[in-house]
């Protein structure tokens, strides 16, 4: 994330780089539209990259230069029109550039570049400048200690007390006593400057010079930004560290830029990101210090399913979501079986639209087969087509799969995919605009529509989930839940190319079902369905066996909240004979049951660590299950877009 000054006003635009590899610009002041795209230069937008820019100005003209990097390759881009072009320069590996700076050289401001560099193929990393001279850029060994590992470098423009333009820079350092210093000069010019410590203890976030501009003041010295334990501290060359005060939600400052430094007075505007992958900006002027939360180019819309990755003896929790733009994401998450509470995501990876025409409208659901690198994985989507799009891995990669729609329909929604037999892939059940159950399998190598129709003179509401089932003679079936128009459960069960419709009814002859929540095989050859019914507003749950007798059990709801939202069924780790239910209640918790359990017995799972002092937080929606540590898992969204993966807490 960096900082520029675009518009004519001067008001501060940040530049940063999405998880999509594009380059977004955020202004906040923009009559409509804050977020733009610049596009991407990567080949493969999976691969982190790092901004930064800087700024001259000639006359009435400002020029700034954009410099996008990842460990392999830079990119430059001149100016910021929609319709300006990233251009791949040479770079070495071993640099890690990580920012700007302009300086006199002549009668012109001439472009320094600050990295730190591993010398020699040593693991000590020393700051070197780049300066061009003679159309070639020549690196220049300007002193000092070496640098710690992981410090990033931070750079403005500053002008000494003759008018001078000069560079500097700030950098954290392995020297024993002072852990930060300054370099300050231009071309082969050069001086260190200690900057010593804010008086407490505790860990350092960030340490940044603030940018003043394209045309610094003369004297005007540079401002240092500090972050410890998400705390800022501020200081110039000649003053003390100043205490502002703590960035909300453990943030950690990326950017800061001065707006004003006319008259000695000092407004700063500080960007960060929150753990919850906000962005956040930190207004220091006359009438104190305020902090804003400007959320995110891309909030997620829904969650399509969350799987466990077990390569390399490894079991990590992956999810797969839809943004707002239709693209498809998914993320690592890890358990922490002492805790219970699971921490957020670690890095998205970007899969993109079905086609540049069509986008994921909905989430079906994820499976995936143990095995393989990459593991044999498949994401269902509904597109805006009205096609079943499936994002699937094998040994060719990643790919975009085109399911279509059966002959003369359009799906709506569909249902987790099941595996009957591995080797054959996924089955999913979708509804059509027809109103009729499809099914999607293949046979072999060759996919295929199957018709399974309504139930006997009724339409189907909605599909609740499908499971696989196994009969005494050991023949395999596949058993689909729906919700018909008049409130009742059905059962389609498939035996190979034969299928028949069974009746479950309702719980009660006044209580009708009006959501579906689940089906889950509890053993091989029962099921476990959980739904909402009406009027009474509760959950209750079915156990049916082929040729058994329907079993419903009231499960209530959690205390006096009332159902938000479902989020779904999931194995039971504590009991083999049964499932756990999970939702969200008015009161904005996830609450789960078990079906193994007497009924109306809930637990409340809490929100992650890092949300438990914003009582705002509002969870709306989200889907189960995935196994972390051998711990039940559900995703969750919140009203920011967010995802969260919550685990019960354990005593």
């Amino acid at each position: 994330m960096t900082l520029l000054t675009v518009e004519a006003s001067g008001a501060p635009t940040l530049a940063v780089v999405g998880g999509d590899g594009q380059v977004w610009l955020y202004r906040p002041e923009a009559a409509s539209g804050s977020w733009s795209s610049l596009g991407s230069p990567f080949p493969d937008p999976k691969i982190a990259g790092s901004i930064v820019t800087s700024t001259t100005r000639q006359g009435t003209n400002t020029q700034h230069t954009l410099l996008l990097y990842n460990a392999s390759q830079m990119w430059v881009r001149q100016g910021v029109d929609s319709d300006g072009t990233w251009f791949a320069i040479p770079s070495d590996p071993k640099l890690f550039v990580s920012q700007l700076a302009s300086v006199t050289a002549g009668a012109e401001p001439q472009q320094h570049i600050f990295a730190s560099v591993s010398a020699g193929g040593h693991s000590e990393l020393t700051c070197k400048v780049a300066v061009r001279e003679n159309s070639v850029w020549t690196w220049i060994d300007p002193g000092g200690g070496p640098l710690k590992h992981g410090a990033g470098l931070s750079a403005t423009s500053i002008r000494d007390s003759s008018g001078r333009l000069q560079a500097c820079v700030v950098v954290e350092t392995e020297s024993s006593g002072t852990e930060f210093s300054m370099l300050i000069g231009s071309g082969h010019d050069w001086r260190w400057v200690d900057l010593g410590l804010p008086p407490v203890p505790g860990r350092l976030d960030a340490a940044l010079v603030a940018d003043k501009g394209p045309d610094p003041q003369p004297g005007d010295e540079p401002t240092v930004v500090l972050s410890i334990d998400s705390n800022i501290w501020t200081r110039s060359l000649g003053g003390d560290w100043t205490d502002r005060g703590s960035m909300p939600r453990y943030g950690i400052p990326t950017a800061a830029f001065e707006v004003d430094a006319t008259a000695g007075r000092r407004p700063l505007w500080i960007a960060g990101v929150s753990w919850g992958d906000d962005l956040r900006t930190f207004g220091l002027d006359d009438a104190g210090v305020r902090w804003e939360d400007h959320g995110a180019p891309g909030s997620v819309a829904t969650v399509v399913g969350a799987y466990t990755d077990t390569r390399n003896d490894e079991m990590i929790g992956r999810v797969v979501v839809v943004d707002e733009y239709g693209d498809l994401w998914d993320t690592l998450i890890e358990g922490n079986s002492i805790q219970g509470l699971v921490g957020g995501p670690s890095g998205w990876s970007y899969h993109g639209q079905p086609t540049a025409a069509v986008t994921s409208v909905a989430g079906v659901g994820v499976i995936t087969v143990v095995g393989g690198d990459p593991q044999p994985t498949w994401a269902f989507v509904v597109g805006s087509d009205g096609h079943l799009w499936a994002r699937t891995a094998d040994a060719a990669g990643w790919a975009w799969v085109d399911h279509g729609a059966p002959t003369g329909t359009s799906i709506k929604t569909g249902t987790a995919p099941i595996a009957v037999d591995p080797a054959h892939g996924p089955i999913v059940h979708v509804l059509a605009d027809d109103g009729r159950l499809w099914v999607r399998s293949r046979s072999g190598h060759e996919w295929g529509w199957s018709d399974r129709g309504t139930p006997p003179g009724r339409l189907i509401f909605t599909v609740v989930g499908a499971a696989p089932l196994v009969t005494a003679a050991e023949r395999l079936l596949v058993a689909a839940v729906v919700v018909t128009d008049d409130g009742h459960l059905w059962i389609s069960v498939a035996d190979g190319d034969s299928f028949h419709w069974n009746d479950l009814g309702t719980p009660t002859p006044t209580e009708r079902i009006t959501a579906g929540i689940g089906v889950e095989a509890v053993t091989s050859a029962t099921v476990d369905i959980a739904a909402v019914g009406s009027p009474g507003g509760g959950v209750w749950t079915l156990r049916w066996t082929p040729g058994g007798t329907p079993q419903w059990t009231a499960r209530g709801r959690p205390g006096d909240a009332l159902i938000q939202a479902v989020v779904g069924t999931m194995h039971d780790p504590a009991n083999a004979s049964g499932c756990l239910v999970a939702l969200i209640g008015n009161d904005k918790w996830l609450w789960a049951t078990a079906t193994t359990g007497p009924g109306q017995t809930w637990s409340r799972w809490d929100r992650p660590p890092w949300d438990s002092d914003v009582p705002s937080t509002t969870l709306l929606s989200g889907k189960g299950a995935v196994f972390l540590d051998n711990l039940p898992c559900s995703v969750v969204i919140d009203d920011r877009g967010r995802v969260h993966a919550v685990t019960p807490k354990l005593s």
